[in-house]
């Protein structure tokens, strides 16, 4: 959006457009820029179809164009080396596909074992000359070695600590079909080995890490609940960040501070466990003194009947119906926009800062990944790819049965794999579809948004999830081997596409011809009489009084 105001207007483009842009300069205050991910996690207790779930959104500049890539399974002529990011380590025998992000994080592998990231700050600081693994090995050892989301905790803290790991501090959300661990690692402070910590999700709960450690206080007595590091104590007790006696807090002990800001990461759970545990948090608070030190939110939290749909519209939350919520104030604009852009030279000039939310023009991509017990892996585990913000974005499902050798056979569809911002792709590309869904929606945001929810509606529930059902039933039965089935995928993915492509059209087309810009009277708190003649000038509108919008 924000490279998408700084262009000159076409000849015919709408004068709205311009309008929203000076009303922005107008009535808001510059932001910092947004970056990092929001990680989600759900035990099969907590899940309204017994399943386990984890979703992560990869934010950073937003510049980048997101592809998906399958990995095949491979088998090795040994001894033999595996490069990766600091050099090389020694192959294994067997390795395991894998879905992953071109240039990025491995996500799931044929035995539905998952992983969602999210950058954390850590008290030490890696050394490259010393350590050759960064997180993205990890992301793609665990899954190439793993069949059990255990044997992938176990895989990549050994090898963390066997090879040395020079990486910021990171989490990992690691998923199978019967349980869930939330696995944080840092560098040791030697810089060639690693620390790292993974606690059980417990059945029924749910879980949310933001940029910053969770892990708590580590019970050494339960060995199934916390798997860690030989290390972890040693280091802590020669730093002097911990003695014996004292209660063990990972996130006290080993977390840096909250990244960028106060509520940077703490909002963001806050927000995400009154969606998700509805129940359990409504006595949390948004406010804190410290992240690190207060303990606002514990990693878990009970909760029950969540489903595929409510951790999609977790990551599309940007604190809708709270004291929080970005669509309200004049920074939103006369339509409610809940999204705030880079404001240029002087962004660090000002004081202050918008809200971190969930959901964020910053996304690169975002995905919900599934992985149920009682059906084959094929069609059990399934990885839901949305492109850019989530908040208008379509998730659509590519189950695992497209990365046996029968499904390789068929392409993946053009739309994900290449990508490429440089170049439009109209009707083809999903990550221009959902950026052009997303700056059309600016137009009249409180309008168009409806117009993007019923669409993801009927792509994700009443296709996609139908699609699923059917296709799951199709092969148990015998009715698709793999092969059909990922051609079933393939093309409902093009479908998709180009569904997401028209509704950037239609929006453009139905909200844009139908705005009315409405000013209130001045004793209802509305901008100043120079800001309302700079609109009707940007905009060569009347604004009426006689209707129900208003700027303010």
């Amino acid at each position: 959006f924000a490279s998408f105001l700084r262009r000159p207007l076409a000849a015919g483009m709408p004068r709205l457009a311009a309008a929203l842009a000076a009303l922005c300069s107008l009535g808001s205050l510059p932001g910092r820029g947004v970056q990092a991910c929001t990680t989600l996690v759900a035990a099969r207790g907590a899940t309204a179809d017994g399943s386990v779930m984890a979703a992560h959104s990869n934010d950073g500049s937003g510049d980048v164009a997101a592809n998906l890539e399958r990995v095949p399974a491979a088998s090795w002529t040994l001894p033999q080396q595996r490069a990766v990011s600091g050099g090389s380590i020694p192959q294994v025998k067997h390795t395991l596909a894998y879905f992953k992000k071109v240039g990025g994080y491995a996500s799931m592998n044929e035995h539905q074992v998952g992983l969602a990231e999210s950058t954390c700050a850590g008290v030490f600081t890696g050394n490259r000359s010393a350590a050759k693994l960064n997180v993205v090995d990890l992301s793609a050892l665990g899954l190439e070695r793993a069949r059990t989301a255990r044997e992938a905790v176990l895989t990549m803290g050994a090898l963390a600590e066997s090879f040395g790991y020079y990486d910021d501090a990171e989490s990992l959300l690691v998923i199978d079909p019967t349980e869930a661990f939330i696995f944080h690692v840092l560098p040791d402070d030697t810089g060639a080995s690693a620390i790292w910590i993974a606690q059980r999700v417990p059945e029924d709960h749910v879980g949310v890490v933001a940029n910053s450690f969770t892990v708590r206080v580590v019970d050494f007595g339960k060995a199934g609940l916390f798997l860690f590091s030989e290390n972890m104590r040693l280091v802590a007790q020669r730093n002097g960040r911990w003695h014996p006696g004292e209660p063990f807090d990972f996130t006290r002990i080993f977390a840096g501070p909250e990244p960028g800001r106060k509520y940077y990461s703490g909002r963001r759970m806050w927000a995400a466990f009154g969606r998700l545990a509805p129940a359990a948090a409504k006595d949390l608070s948004p406010d804190y003194v410290n992240y690190v030190t207060s303990v606002p939110y514990p990693a878990t939290l009970p909760s029950k009947h969540v489903n595929l749909t409510d951790m999609m519209e977790t990551m599309r939350n940007y604190y809708q119906d709270t004291k929080f919520d970005m669509r309200d104030g004049m920074a939103a604009g006369p339509f409610g926009t809940p999204d705030r852009v880079f404001a240029g030279k002087g962004n660090k000039e000002v004081a202050g800062s918008w809200e971190r939310t969930i959901a964020t023009q910053k996304s690169i991509l975002s995905y919900v990944l599934v992985a149920r017990p009682l059906l084959p892996s094929p069609v059990g585990g399934v990885e839901w790819l949305g492109m850019h913000a989530a908040h208008t974005t379509l998730y659509v499902p590519f189950p695992l049965g497209m990365l046996s050798p029968q499904g390789l056979q068929v392409p993946l569809p053009e739309g994900y794999t290449t990508n490429d911002l440089n170049r439009v792709g109209r009707g083809v590309g999903a990550v221009n579809a959902a950026r052009f869904v997303f700056n059309t929606a600016q137009l009249r945001f409180d309008a168009a948004i409806e117009d993007v929810k019923e669409g993801q509606r009927l792509w994700e529930q009443d296709k996609g999830m139908q699609l699923l059902k059917r296709t799951e039933e199709d092969y148990l039965n015998g009715k698709v081997n793999l092969t059909g089935l990922t051609s079933r995928f393939r093309d409902h993915a093009v479908e998709a596409v180009a569904a997401w492509w028209e509704m950037s059209d239609q929006i453009l087309l139905k909200r844009e011809r139908r705005t009315k810009i409405v000013i209130v009277p001045a004793d209802r708190n509305c901008p100043s009489a120079q800001s309302v003649r700079a609109l009707r000038l940007l905009t060569g509108r009347r604004f009426e009084s006689d209707r129900q919008r208003s700027v303010c």
